[in-house]
C-alpha cells in the first residue's frame, strides 16, 4: 500500500518559516533535516521543488519543528478514482450523458427523448 503524500504549498513559505523559526533563530537545511530526522538532500529537494511532496509523518515532523499547522504548509491532493477513463464504453456513456445535459436549451430537461420534434421551453422569450 502506498502511503499518502502531502504536497508543499510553497517552497518560499517554507524558507520564510525556516528564517523565522521558533525560539528566535533560523534553521538552515542541515538543522531542519536533523530536527526532522531526514536527510538534508530530502529537505533540499523539497525547497527546490525537485521533490515537492513528503509522507504524512515527515510533513507532521516538519510542521512540529516549525510550530505551524500541517494545512498551513502542506496539502493533501484529491485522489483520482482508480480506473477513471480506462474503459471506452464507460467514457462513451459519460459523453452521451454530457450531450444530453447540454441538449438544446429550448427543450425542458424533463422532456429529453420524449418527443420527436423540438419542444418549446418554459422560459419567457423576450
Amino acid at each position: 500500500m502506498t502511503h499518502a503524500r502531502f504536497h508543499l504549498t510553497s517552497n518560499h513559505l517554507l524558507r520564510g518559516l525556516m528564517t523565522w523559526a521558533p525560539g528566535g533563530g533560523s534553521l538552515d537545511i542541515r538543522k531542519l533535516a536533523d530536527a526532522v530526522g531526514v536527510s538534508k538532500s530530502k529537505i533540499g529537494a523539497l525547497l527546490s521543488g525537485e521533490r515537492p511532496s513528503v509522507t504524512k509523518d515527515v510533513a507532521d515532523r516538519i510542521c512540529e519543528v516549525l510550530d505551524v499547522r500541517r494545512d498551513a504548509l502542506f496539502y493533501d491532493p484529491m485522489p483520482t478514482p482508480m480506473g477513471m477513463g480506462t474503459h471506452p464504453e464507460e467514457e462513451a456513456e459519460r459523453r452521451e450523458h454530457e450531450r444530453a445535459v447540454a441538449a438544446d436549451e429550448v427543450r425542458g430537461s424533463h422532456e429529453l427523448g420524449e418527443h420527436l420534434e423540438q419542444v418549446g421551453s418554459y422560459r419567457r422569450r423576450s
